[in-house]
């Protein structure tokens, strides 16, 4: 389990009560799962009573569908700059995952709240649904590769990536490997332009 402490959890009792709560939401389910987070164990940890909570949210689902979308907005912004400014599909590979796991270092269990909950969050909004999913399909489709190769983004293929990208973290997350995110990017990253990046048969 990361000791790291996460960027989103408040640093004094001076914060406003909204942001204790999200940030006690999000490091019970980024550390024990969706199922540890009752409205009584997030309250205790934020250090008020229960009613305050529906004082800021309508419910808990409400709670979790927010802290979920503004965890994904903040990883969005990164990856569309990246998005945005690669000219190369290896040079978008590299800053992807290195971005991915410098956002895991920063903010384990934010991270965790999005990728690694269970039950996965199911996000309300559609246009949340694999968003930062959607920006990289679109960024490395729109690149040419190197010649004598091809993009493969078929469904298998991108998600054998996708598994490739979430492991370190993941393995990290429950303390089956030790480090950083970011000490498996060059490897995590060879592997990554190896899955997508193919020889033309």
């Amino acid at each position: 389990m990361p000791s790291t402490k996460d960027a989103m959890e408040p640093s004094s009792s001076k914060e406003g009560t909204r942001e204790r709560l999200m940030a006690a939401m999000i490091k019970v389910v980024g550390s024990e799962g969706l199922h540890a987070a009752s409205v009584r164990t997030i309250a205790k940890a934020a250090g008020c009573n229960e009613a305050v909570l529906y004082q800021h949210f309508s419910s808990k689902l409400a709670m979790q569908q927010a802290i979920y979308e503004e965890i994904v907005t903040e990883m969005a912004t990164e990856k569309r700059e990246i998005a945005n400014t690669a000219r190369e599909p290896e040079e978008l590979i590299d800053r992807w995952v290195e971005a991915t796991y410098r956002f895991y270092d920063l903010k384990p269990y934010a991270f965790a709240y999005v990728y690694m909950s269970y039950p996965p969050l199911q996000p309300t909004d559609p246009s949340f649904i694999g968003l930062n999913s959607k920006i990289f399909l679109d960024a490395i489709k729109a690149l040419t590769p190197p010649p004598g190769h091809r993009i493969d983004t078929s469904a298998g293929n991108f998600a054998v990536f996708r598994a490739s990208l979430l492991g370190p973290p993941r393995e990290i997350h429950s303390g089956e490997i030790s480090g950083n995110a970011m000490d498996y990017v060059e490897v995590t990253a060879r592997c990554a332009r190896a899955i997508l990046i193919r020889t033309i048969d």
